[in-house]
């Protein structure tokens, strides 16, 4: 790994690490959301599971929906995707706070709900129909726990960053998507070093949660993902992010 890339990693890693433990009470309020949005769609009657600590719905269920199934797995769903997205403005927002020395009330009370919850939630959510319409697209190929993976993750790939240039930079939609593809694009060992860190967290807490807990596990690795994981990972991705502009650093009190 080339000197510049190291300390690179090495300046993320301690304003992540720093920034998380001096805020993680903070973090832990505005992650309570990521555990009703995983409640959610439990409490419609389509055939939804728990695996690693997500929600998900089984697409090969949708024929034997019924219309008043469909309305309630629509809602539920749109609920749950616009709780994700007002957590993620939030955690962002903290972050942008601490880095820029703006006023943090201010921006997730106003600038947060007015401008940045509804654009992020209508991304996400065109960002779970694509993927579910990939799924039902590559459902009969024999192929298809191959295919749907790698057009998932690419999906993902590419907007990764799309949260973090609508909230750090103010883009309009348009702009935020070919900010993340740029940056992800050139910034792509990141991505993945993110993602694995991500596999790492989620497996391992799995794996204590099925040691510690048996049948209960997945509420455990639910509780742990949504409140340690999940805004661990979001504060290293803005920092990824940020990374942009390195006169922004300074110690987090």
């Amino acid at each position: 790994m080339a000197k510049q890339e190291k300390a690179e990693l090495d300046r993320i890693f301690e304003y992540t690490n720093q920034f998380y433990n001096a805020n993680k009470n903070m973090l832990v309020l505005f992650s309570i959301p990521f555990i009703l949005a995983s409640l959610i769609p439990l409490l419609v009657s389509a055939p939804t599971y728990i695996t690693l600590g997500g929600t998900y719905i089984r697409t090969g269920s949708f024929p034997d929906f019924s219309v008043l199934d469909v309305l309630f797995t629509v809602v539920a769903y749109a609920v749950s995707v616009f709780l994700i997205a007002d957590t993620i403005v939030n955690i962002n927002l903290i972050v942008k706070s601490k880095r820029t020395m703006l006023k943090t009330p201010y921006d997730i009370l106003k600038k947060g709900a007015s401008e940045y919850v509804l654009r992020i939630f209508l991304v996400l959510t065109l960002l779970v129909l694509l993927t579910a319409a990939l799924q039902l697209l590559t459902y009969d190929l024999s192929i298809q726990k191959f295919v749907y993976p790698l057009l998932t993750f690419l999906v993902y790939f590419f907007t990764f960053f799309f949260a973090q240039a609508v909230i750090i930079d103010d883009s309009d939609t348009a702009s935020a998507i070919y900010r993340s593809i740029s940056l992800a694009t050139k910034k792509w060992y990141l991505v993945l070093l993110w993602t694995f860190i991500g596999l790492v967290g989620l497996s391992i807490t799995k794996f204590l949660g099925d040691l510690l807990f048996g049948g209960f596990s997945e509420f455990f690795v639910l509780l742990v993902n949504s409140l340690v994981i999940l805004p661990y990972l979001i504060v290293l991705q803005v920092q990824i992010y940020m990374e942009k502009y390195p006169l922004s650093l300074h110690e987090y009190k």
